[in-house]
Parts: structure tokens; C-alpha cells; sequence
């Protein structure tokens, strides 16, 4: 089961905020929270509409994520309430004729917030993006076409790939961010009993006699937690816990 770690998260609640970014260190693989949270967010409600842009995994790997965890991706899919953009899939088969476009990206999730103004958009990875000539600048840009639309009422779950290497696009995503979530190695090395940790951080605004807009934003760090992904369950421990004390 995937709750424990979608409670850790946040990712649980009923209503997202508008952007929750999911940033990845080299050599950790964030996407079973990608896949906890499609899973979640597909079964909590039959009305609620998911678009997937899959790029560093596929649909298929996601399919089988799911199922693992005791959700079926099948009739989610036939009935269209989960639509797939397959990026990973699309550019295996039509390599080099089909290079994957943020401006086409853009244009089918524009179509998707038409149809289903409320519903929720997972992006992973957005840093794929960067191997085909899109600059930090086009991918910031990207995000904030998605995110400025007082209008609309969706959610969005956007995951960097060791996102430590992207200062410029990770400061101007915090600035756009309401949740950021953190996948990071262990320092003290690996261990059998645990993957990683995370680190939920929440953007919280104060107002400040010394800020000309009258309001300040600061990263407070709301949850810190370790995590172990099982074949059907993800595991969350505080640390200090026995067996795990110097973690």
C-alpha cells in the first residue's frame, strides 16, 4: 500500500495545491510517488480526470507500478479518465522524426484543462525535456503557463531529475511552488532496510514591514521522514527508529 507515504507527503488530501514540485538527487528514482499519487488520485473519485506525461518512465511501467500496489491503470484508461501523454514511448518509436516539443506538450495539456478545468497533471520528468535543445528559460516558462490561470481550479505534480544540477529552473519553480518534496540519498551511504528520505518543504507567506509587496515567502520544512519502496508497499519510518537510529 502506498497510503503511508502519500499521508508523509501530503499527496493524500482531496484537494492539491496548484504546484507540488518533486526534486530527485542523482541516482534516486522518485517515480513510485508519481505513481502512489495517479493511483490515488484515479481512485478517490470516478469524476476526477488525471492527464500523465510520462517521460522518464512509460505508461506501461506505470501500468505495472499500479497494479502492484492493488490499482488497475486498464479501465481508468478506457474510460478516459486517466490520458497518457507517452513521451518515452513516442520518441523510441519515431526517433529521429518526432522530437519530443514542449509547445505540443503545452497545447494538449491546455486541451485537457479545457475539458477538465479541475483535474490534476503529473509530469515526469520535466528535465527529459532538456536533453532536446529546451533551455531552463523555456521549461520556466512552461511551468508558468500552466500555473498562472486564476480561472482554472487543477493541480499539478512536476518531477526534476537530479534537480541539484538545475539552480536556475529549481529557484524560479520555488517561486511558482506552494509543496516542494525532496528525494534524497542517504548520507551515510546505503542501507538495506531503507531507500532514501524526504524532505516536504511548504512555501508559507508572512507579511514584512520590509518587503515593498508586502509579502515574503519562506520554505518551512514540515515533514522529514525515511522511505523504503517494496515490491507491494511503500514503507515510511521516522528516523530514530530501532534498527535505523543513525540515519
Amino acid at each position: 500500500m502506498a497510503q503511508p507515504v502519500l499521508a508523509a507527503c501530503g499527496l493524500q488530501a482531496e484537494h492539491l495545491p496548484r504546484l507540488t514540485i518533486l526534486k530527485q538527487d542523482s541516482g534516486v528514482d522518485g517515480s513510485f510517488l508519481i505513481a502512489a499519487t495517479l493511483g490515488h488520485r484515479l481512485k478517490a473519485s470516478k469524476d476526477h480526470h488525471v492527464l500523465l506525461v510520462a517521460s522518464h518512465h512509460t505508461y506501461h511501467h506505470y501500468s505495472a507500478a499500479c497494479m502492484k500496489v492493488g490499482f488497475n491503470l486498464g479501465p481508468s484508461r478506457d474510460s478516459g479518465q486517466l490520458q497518457i501523454l507517452d513521451v518515452a514511448a513516442d520518441l523510441f518509436r519515431n526517433y529521429p522524426n518526432n522530437i519530443p516539443s514542449l509547445d505540443e506538450i503545452a497545447e494538449r495539456i491546455q486541451a485537457f484543462l479545457q475539458a477538465r478545468p479541475d483535474g490534476t497533471i503529473l509530469v515526469d520528468d520535466l528535465t527529459y525535456f532538456l536533453n532536446f535543445d529546451h533551455s531552463e528559460a523555456q521549461l520556466i516558462d512552461f511551468v508558468e503557463q500552466l500555473v498562472v490561470q486564476d480561472d482554472r481550479h487543477h493541480s499539478l505534480v512536476i518531477k526534476l531529475n537530479t534537480a541539484d544540477r538545475w539552480a536556475t529552473l529549481c529557484a524560479n519553480l520555488d517561486d511558482l511552488a506552494q509543496v516542494e518534496i525532496g528525494l534524497q540519498r542517504l548520507t551515510s551511504g546505503q542501507f538495506r532496510e531503507v531507500d532514501g528520505r524526504l524532505v516536504v518543504r511548504r512555501f508559507l507567506a508572512e507579511k514584512d514591514d520590509g518587503d515593498e509587496q508586502g509579502l515574503l515567502r519562506l520554505k518551512k520544512v514540515d515533514r522529514s521522514v525515511l522511505y523504503k519502496v517494496n515490491e507491494r508497499n511503500i514503507k515510511v519510518f521516522v528516523p530514530g527508529e530501532v534498527g535505523i537510529k543513525n540515519l
